[in-house]
């Protein structure tokens, strides 16, 4: 301890929005407790505090108290008595995107610099590990230094954290056990406390500022800090004791260069546990974000640029970001929670998918007008809007209404006059309601055509196409006897338990594909755990039904069923005697002329206690890939399972984090909310494993193999057993030369479709000629200015081209927070350079329009 000449106590506490109680029964103690925290400052009892990083609580608080009690709280911001941000909320980092990230600090900084509030640390204290781009983003924002916890191991309290890129900021790693669970100085013997704390804390420390993090989860400071701080400051004379706030204590370090970096990615479980079982707890709440995330990129904000932000809705869009960013605390999206909490997230998903659908509507209508109140006006239009820049074949599917008294028994489609292949899959004569705000309500008697087809896009594009009413019969899709499907590129056949594909440009056969196994979990919220006697249970087909052959594609339906066991048994070490069966339905289309395999799965489970997965058999595969924001990690597959852990350690799991895909040997899976993945061997051979449920009672138990003492209260949750009916989406890609981190986008950002009479030409926005190059977003900044987000996944430099659809009166780049880093050459064809694992973010001025 001799090493330590100042004590830095951080008055503060770790604010879980929602977790072993409701948001509300959570936010009545935060207005409490920061009523109790003015009180102490008004009285001197403290000198400062820290308000966890967040600024979403001045919202929550601000709800429920007098305006002249929130101004009262904002009076020691401004004063700098209180400190908040940067973050909006303390999100998970392995469970939502990149661009979310980006919005939470972006929401969080303009927060706290409008209540002048420092935020110049990273702060994450408990999240469940650390991706590695955080460095990055942080820069990004000029955010030069950070602070973790879980995932992080070092033998020095100050470090360099190295990013992927090899941007770097200074980090303290809080190195023990408790990390910024620090109550002590509460208790009768603090100093005696304190004394044991510094000792185990001054071996780690090269500079001489300890910190005492002096709050917990839900917990405020002791009303007499300041008498405690003056008894320890007797008691040690030779040390320095204060209370510091963050912004001090981060300059503290201004210009040291510290002895120890960690690089990368955080997820050391040695020190304390990183979680990972939250991956797949209830897996529909990482779904529905990603449902969530993808509309909000994909949709709203895509839309927002087309129009030019004509629709004055940046309030609006704001007010969905952080409904989408409320879900994503660590304890809400990793679906550690109590159920109730659970549930109100699913309100939350509901309200932002219907304002981002309601938003599309409007804007599409506004845009391309469908009049239905004048019946000598034809909506012969069908304009499609494409918002992902890689030239490609789309699949688009769309609705078309012709009235009834002017159908003729079927129509055609045309593309500059030249006629588009199309399928119907349903044709019916029905009443359609149809409003506008504008209008009154329509009762309309329309034949209604839904239509699927391939388009060709170069790029984020709208195309305009002709509806043509003619006389004929439509054929409907119906079903046929194949034996298999196929397109240009696979081949599926169906077997006893499972899918054989035949990559027909190398003849390659991959045999035990997408087949469904569940084993025993006797884990809980936070940690998958396998019981003593272990039971393994494989589904088998018990059915094929509507094999569909069309012009534009072609799909099977397979039905799975698997007998397994009802649940644990009562001591829980192996399976229950009563049986139940769960059943998988699985839609798998092949669209002409798409090197790509969809599959569309509803699950009905009945099972408790377990962990349901989908397989795909490949070669031996002691390496994969899998994303995280901004990133491809590579990944070892651990074949030395050790669990039975002593007190407080965590097992090292062969389960992985991933955003979108996971890539290995020939396999490229792409995915839409299944964020865990395994590879493992299963009959002989080793299997790529999507976890598609896991099945779990219990927020935290103290009996896991897997993990040596309680992460949370001990509390049941039975609607983590997540039974009932789930649907996921996810593809399938083979061939190395065929991978990109682009693919998903095919299965997550649809093509938007909107009938219309207003004639209106093709427009072009941008596409990349790169597919080593992943696209992440498009944002309006300010009228005819908008934002490209790209990144390069891989370890060496690439390049793309970008090809905007315009003359562009500015190009830059510019970091996350708007500011300039460089001029780029304004032109419609721009080369961009990437080194490795580089995020860019491209500002194009357009001309005004």
């Amino acid at each position: 301890m001799k090493n330590i000449q100042t004590v830095n106590i951080l008055n503060h506490t770790h604010w879980d929005r929602e977790w072993y109680e409701t948001f509300e029964e959570f936010r009545f103690r935060l207005r409490n407790g920061l009523r109790y925290t003015q009180k102490l400052l008004n009285e001197g009892k403290i000198d400062n505090f820290f308000l966890d990083g967040q600024t979403i609580v001045l919202d929550d608080y601000k709800e429920i108290v007098s305006d002249e009690e929130y101004e009262r709280l904002l009076a020691f911001i401004h004063e700098g008595k209180i400190e908040v941000g940067p973050w909006y909320l303390l999100a998970d980092e392995f469970l939502v995107s990149g661009e979310s990230m980006i919005k939470n600090l972006e929401i969080g900084t303009t927060a706290a610099k409008k209540l002048g509030s420092p935020y110049n640390i990273g702060y994450l204290p408990d999240t469940f590990g650390h991706i590695s781009q955080m460095p990055q983003i942080l820069q990004n924002y000029g955010i030069h230094a950070a602070l973790i916890f879980r995932g992080a191991v070092s033998d020095r309290f100050e470090n360099m954290w190295e990013g992927a890129d090899g941007t770097k900021v200074f980090t303290i790693v809080l190195p023990l056990f408790e990390g910024y669970y620090q109550t002590f100085l509460k208790s009768k013997d603090f100093v005696e406390k304190t004394k044991s704390y510094l000792d185990g804390n001054a071996p780690y420390l090269t500079s001489g500022h300890a910190l005492i993090m002096n709050g917990a989860d839900h917990t405020f400071t002791s009303s007499d800090v300041d008498e405690r701080v003056k008894k320890l400051s007797e008691e040690m004379p030779e040390i320095t004791f204060k209370q510091t706030l963050m912004s001090e204590y981060v300059k503290m370090f201004a210009g040291m260069e510290p002895e120890s970096t960690i690089s990368g990615e955080q997820r050391d479980p040695s020190k304390i546990f990183i979680l990972p079982g939250v991956y797949s707890t209830r897996s529909y709440l990482k779904n529905q974000n990603q449902m969530c995330e993808d509309q909000a990129v994909g949709i709203m904000e895509s839309l927002n640029v087309w129009t030019n932000g004509s629709s004055d809705s940046a309030k609006f869009m704001e007010y969905v970001w952080k409904l989408i960013l409320q879900n994503q605390p660590h304890d809400s999206i990793c679906g550690c929670s109590v159920d109730a909490v659970h549930d109100e997230m699913e309100t939350r998903t509901q309200k932002v998918l219907s304002a981002i659908s309601q938003f599309s509507k409007d804007i599409l209508h506004d845009e391309f007008p469908f009049e239905y109140l004048a019946d000598s006006v034809e909506n012969s239009y069908l304009y499609v809007i494409n918002n992902t820049p890689v030239a490609s074949q789309y699949p688009v599917t769309a609705t078309i209404r012709i009235p009834a008294v002017t159908d003729k028994g079927s129509i055609k489609l045309f593309h500059n006059e030249e006629e588009i292949v199309f399928d119907v899959l349903k044709r019916e004569r029905r009443e359609e309601f149809i409003h506008h705000i504008l209008a009154e309500p329509h009762y309309g008697d329309y034949v209604i055509y839904d239509v699927c087809f391939l388009l060709p896009f170069d790029g984020a594009e709208i195309k305009k196409l002709r509806i043509a009413a003619v006389e004929d019969e439509s054929v409907v899709v119906s079903s046929s006897e194949l034996q298999s499907i196929q397109n240009e590129f696979y081949k599926i056949e169906w077997h006893e338990d499972s899918l054989s594909i035949t990559d027909l440009e190398t003849g390659a056969t991959y045999k035990d594909q997408h087949h469904f196994t569940s084993s025993l979990d006797a884990g809980d919220t936070y940690n998958y755990s396998p019981p003593l006697n272990e039971n393994m249970s494989k589904a088998v087909i018990s059915g094929v039904s509507d094999i569909i052959k069309g012009e534009t594609f072609q799909s099977v339906t397979v039905d799975y069923e698997m007998k397994l066991p009802a649940s644990l048994n009562e001591d829980r070490t192996g399976p229950n005697d009563a049986e139940t069966t769960n059943t998988m339905k699985t839609m798998i289309t092949l669209h002409k002329g798409k090197r790509f395999i969809y599959f569309k799965t509803k699950i009905n489970n009945t099972a408790k206690d377990q962990k349901l997965k989908v397989g795909f058999s490949t070669s031996k595969a002691d390496i994969s890939y899998a994303d995280t924001a901004f990133d491809l990690i590579q990944r070892e597959t651990l074949r030395d399972k050790k669990y039975d852990m002593p007190k407080n350690k965590e097992a090292t799991m062969n389960q992985y984090p991933t955003q979108s895909t996971v890539i290995v040997n020939e396999h490229q899976l792409l995915h839409r909310g299944l964020q865990e993945y395994e590879v493992d061997e299963f009959e002989g051979n080793d299997h790529i494993f999507l976890t598609m449920i896991r099945s779990v009672g219990w927020l935290s138990r103290r009996d896991l193999r897997t993990r040596g003492n309680g992460a949370g209260p001990g509390f049941e949750t039975p609607g983590a057993q997540c039974i009932g009916e789930y649907e996921f989406e996810y593809g399938l890609v083979l061939g190395k030369k065929n991978m990109s981190l682009n693919k998903g986008k095919f299965l997550r950002q649809h093509v938007l479709t909107q009938q219309s009479y207003v004639k209106k030409e093709d427009q072009k926005l941008f596409k990349l000629s790169s597919a080593e190059v992943a696209f992440s977003s498009f944002m309006l900044k300010e009228k005819n200015t908008f934002d490209i987000r790209l990144f390069n996944p891989s370890d060496e430099d690439v390049n793309t081209e970008l090809f905007l659809g315009f003359d562009p009166e500015e190009l830059y780049e510019v970091n996350f927070a708007g500011e300039i880093l460089s001029r780029v050459t304004a032109a419609k064809q721009t080369a961009i350079t990437f080194g490795p694992k580089q995020i860019k973010t491209i500002r194009v001025k357009r001309k005004g329009r």
